[in-house]
C-alpha cells in the first residue's frame, strides 16, 4: 500500500487496489484473523468482538466491490432523464425514475464570492408521483438504493453533475462493521480482561520517570528609526477597524495588512511602522516604497543572483528597461516564493488584494478579530512550554530528591498554559463561525491542546506526563509556528462543511497525540541504562496505545462515513487515507507481543514506537507536500 501511494490514483488502482491478488492478500489476512481468534480470543469477548469488526469490515468492502455502481448524470436546467453513465464501462444505466433539473444554484458566504455551497434544486418522478429535493455538498438525495452526491456543474451555471451511487449492500454491512468497532474498542478500555485496566495498574506507574529531548530557538530584531511617508499612528489605529473583503470572508484591515507584511517581511510589522502604516504607505507612495528593502529573501543562492542581502526592495526585481528579472532566473521554490511576494504587492496597488464590504459584521467580531491578531498565541507558548518542560527536565535530572512542591507547581503552570491556548483557540473559533480544525495550522492546535488536556488528567497520577505535557505540546505548537503556511483564518470550501468532519479529524488528533508520547518514551530510552526506568516507560507507551488505536480505527471511519456522503464512495485509496490505515495497521504489531517474541523486550518494544512514528509523520505531513490527493487541502 505504501509502495502504490507514490504513483498516480490510475496506476495503483490498475497495478495494485484492484488487482485480484491484492482481494486475496485481505482474505489471507481475514482468515488468519478468525483462526485466531477462534483458538485464543474466547475468553476475551471485548477482545474477540474487535477483531470479529475488522472481517464484517473487510466482508462489506468485498461486496461493495462486486455488487456497487458508479456513474455520473449530467443534466441541464429543465432536462429530465432515466439514465446515467456507468464510469468503468460508460454504458447506460437505468434507474427505473426520471430525474430533471429545476435550477442550480451556488450559495457564497454572506458578502463575498467565496462559495459557500453548490446547490441541485431536482424533480424526482416515478409513475404518477413527483417530489422536488435539491442536492448540495454533504446533503445526498436517496431513492431505490440510489445515492445522488453534488460533484460539480457546468462554466455558464445551467447545468450540473451528480455523482449516482448503487450499494444495498455492502455500504450497511461495513456500517455495522464501524459500529461494531467503535462499541468493542471502547469496552477494550473498561473490561478488566483485556489488559487496558492491568497496564493502569502497573507497580511501576507509582515511582518517578524521566524524559528528554529538548530545542532551542531564539530571534534576535533590532529596529531602525526612519521616516517613511505614511499615515500617522492614530489614522492606521483608526483604519483598523475598517471591514473589507479578504479571502474569501469579511474581515478588519488590519487582518489583510497583518498578512501582507508578514508575507513580505517575514514579521507583522515594518521598523516602527504598523502593518496598516505600511499598507497605506505603498498605497498612497508606491513610487517610494518601491525602493524599501523589505522583501524578505531567504535562499543565499537567490540572494547572490539578486546582488542584496537578506532584504530586497521592489525595484531590485526589474532592470533599467523595466524587465521583470526573475523572469531569467532558473524555476525554484526560492524563486516561486519570492515572485509571489512580488505578485502580492502588484495586487495590492492595483487593488485586486481585497474590496469594500457592502456587508457587516459585528463590531465585537472585528474587536475579537484584532485581539487574536496581536497575540501570537502559537509562538508564545511554544517557547514558555518547551522552555518550562526543558527546566522540569533538568530539575528531574540533577536534583536528588524532587519534591512534591515542585510536581504541583508544574501541574498549575500546565493547567495555566492549558486555559491561555484554549482561550487562543476559542477565539479563532468565534472569529471564523467554525470549529478551527480546516488546515494543518489549526490541527496542530488543536492537537497541542488535547496533548495538554491528557498530561493535566493523568499528570497526577503519572508525573512524568506532566513535563511530557510541556515539552510535547511546545513541539507541536513550534510545529504549528513554523509550518504556518496558510494560517489565515478562511471559510471553509463546500466539501469540508460538515460536522462529521469536525469528528473524523478531532478524533485522529487525539490518536496521533497520544502515538506522541510513545513516541518521546522511546526516544528516551534510548539515552538511559536503567532498565526499571526503560520498563516504566515501556508501561506508559502500552497504555497510550491502547485509546490510541481505537481513537484512530475510530477517526478513519469517521473519514470513510464523511466521504461516503460527500462524493458516494467510503473507501478510495486516497494517498491519506491509505496511510492512516497503513499507521493502524503499524501499530497493531504493538498489540501481538505474545506472537512476536522480539517485543517482549521493553528496549527494542520502544525501538518499535520510534520507528512506527514515521507512519504518523508520513500520513499527517509525508503526503501533504509529496503526494497530494483529495486531503492536500489540510495541510
Amino acid at each position: 500500500m505504501a509502495y502504490a501511494t507514490f504513483f498516480t490514483q490510475k496506476v495503483a488502482d490498475k497495478t495494485v487496489y484492484n488487482t485480484l491478488w491484492f482481494s486475496i492478500l485481505w482474505g489471507i489476512l481475514s482468515a488468519i484473523t478468525l483462526v485466531v481468534v477462534a483458538k485464543r480470543l474466547l475468553k476475551k469477548l471485548p477482545v474477540l468482538i474487535f477483531h470479529i469488526s475488522l472481517v464484517v469490515i473487510l466482508l462489506g468492502a468485498l461486496l461493495t466491490k462486486i455488487s456497487s455502481k458508479e456513474g455520473i448524470l449530467h443534466l441541464r436546467e429543465s432536462e429530465s432523464t432515466e439514465f446515467f453513465m456507468l464510469k468503468e464501462t460508460m454504458l447506460k444505466q437505468n434507474l427505473g425514475f426520471e430525474v430533471k433539473l429545476d435550477s442550480f444554484l451556488i450559495k457564497n458566504y454572506q458578502g463575498t464570492a467565496m462559495p459557500q455551497d453548490f446547490v441541485s434544486y431536482v424533480t424526482v418522478k416515478e409513475d404518477v408521483d413527483s417530489i422536488k429535493t435539491s442536492i448540495s455538498m454533504n446533503n445526498i438525495f436517496k431513492k431505490n438504493g440510489y445515492r445522488f452526491y453534488q460533484t460539480s456543474f457546468d462554466e455558464d451555471y445551467r447545468g450540473t453533475i451528480l455523482t449516482v451511487n448503487y450499494d444495498p449492500y455492502g455500504t450497511p454491512l461495513t456500517y455495522f462493521g464501524y459500529i461494531i468497532f467503535a462499541l468493542s474498542g471502547l469496552w477494550i478500555l473498561i473490561s478488566k480482561s483485556a489488559g487496558f485496566r492491568k497496564l493502569l495498574q502497573h507497580p511501576s506507574l507509582k515511582k518517578g520517570g524521566l524524559f528528554v529531548i529538548l530545542i532551542c530557538l531564539g530571534t534576535i530584531v533590532n529596529a531602525q528609526n526612519k521616516k517613511i511617508p505614511t499615515i500617522s499612528f492614530d489614522e492606521s489605529d483608526k483604519i483598523s477597524t475598517k471591514q473589507i473583503v479578504y479571502n474569501g470572508r469579511i474581515a478588519p484591515f488590519n487582518t489583510m495588512a497583518r498578512d501582507f507584511v508578514s508575507k513580505i517581511y517575514g514579521k507583522p510589522s515594518y521598523h516602527n511602522l504598523t502593518a496598516e502604516q505600511v499598507v497605506c504607505g505603498w498605497l498612497y507612495r508606491p513610487e517610494v516604497w518601491k525602493d524599501e528593502k523589505m522583501i524578505l529573501i531567504k535562499d543565499k543562492a537567490l540572494q547572490k543572483q539578486l546582488g542584496v542581502e537578506k532584504y530586497a526592495s521592489f525595484a531590485d526585481f526589474f532592470d533599467e528597461n523595466e524587465n521583470y528579472r526573475l523572469n531569467n532566473f532558473e524555476l525554484t521554490k526560492a524563486v516561486r516564493e519570492t515572485d509571489e511576494k512580488i505578485g502580492l504587492i502588484l495586487m495590492l496597488t492595483s487593488g485586486k488584494l481585497y474590496e469594500e464590504s457592502t456587508v457587516k459584521i459585528s463590531e465585537s467580531k472585528v474587536k475579537a478579530e484584532i485581539v487574536y491578531n496581536k497575540i501570537n498565541f502559537a509562538k508564545i507558548l511554544f517557547m514558555v512550554n518547551l522552555t518550562i518542560g526543558f527546566l522540569a527536565f533538568f530539575v528531574m535530572i540533577f536534583a536528588k530528591d524532587v519534591k512534591e512542591k515542585f510536581w504541583k507547581v508544574l501541574r498549575i503552570l500546565l493547567i495555566l498554559s492549558l486555559v491561555i491556548d484554549f482561550c487562543g483557540y476559542c477565539l479563532r473559533w468565534y472569529v471564523s463561525d467554525r470549529i478551527p480544525i480546516g488546515n494543518g495550522y489549526e490541527t496542530m492546535l488543536f492537537m497541542s491542546l488535547i496533548i495538554m488536556l491528557l498530561a493535566v488528567i493523568f499528570g497526577k497520577k503519572i508525573k512524568v506526563l506532566t513535563p511530557f505535557g510541556f515539552l510535547i505540546s511546545g513541539f507541536t505548537l513550534l510545529v504549528a509556528w513554523l509550518g504556518q503556511r496558510n494560517p489565515q483564518i478562511t471559510p471553509l470550501m463546500p466539501v469540508l462543511n460538515s460536522p462529521i468532519l469536525s469528528a473524523h479529524v478531532s478524533t485522529i488528533m487525539i490518536a496521533y497525540s497520544l502515538l506522541s508520547f510513545t513516541f518521546f518514551n522511546g526516544i528516551f530510552s534510548l539515552f538511559i541504562k536503567n532498565d526499571e526506568k526503560v520498563d516504566q516507560l515501556a508501561v506508559l507507551s502500552k497504555i497510550m496505545l491502547y485509546p490510541a488505536e481505537i481513537l484512530l480505527g475510530i477517526g478513519i471511519f469517521l473519514g470513510a462515513v464523511w466521504a461516503n456522503i460527500s462524493w458516494g464512495r467510503y473507501w478510495s485509496w486516497d494517498p491519506k487515507e491509505t496511510w492512516a490505515l497503513i499507521t493502524f495497521m503499524i501499530y497493531a504489531v504493538g498489540f501481538h507481543r505474545v506472537d512476536l517474541k522480539f517485543l517482549q523486550n521493553n528496549r527494542k518494544l520502544h525501538i518499535f514506537f520510534v520507528i512506527a512514528f514515521s507512519t504518523v509523520l508520513m500520513t499527517y505531513f509525508g503526503v501533504n507536500y509529496f503526494l497530494g490527493g483529495m486531503h492536500s487541502y489540510a495541510g
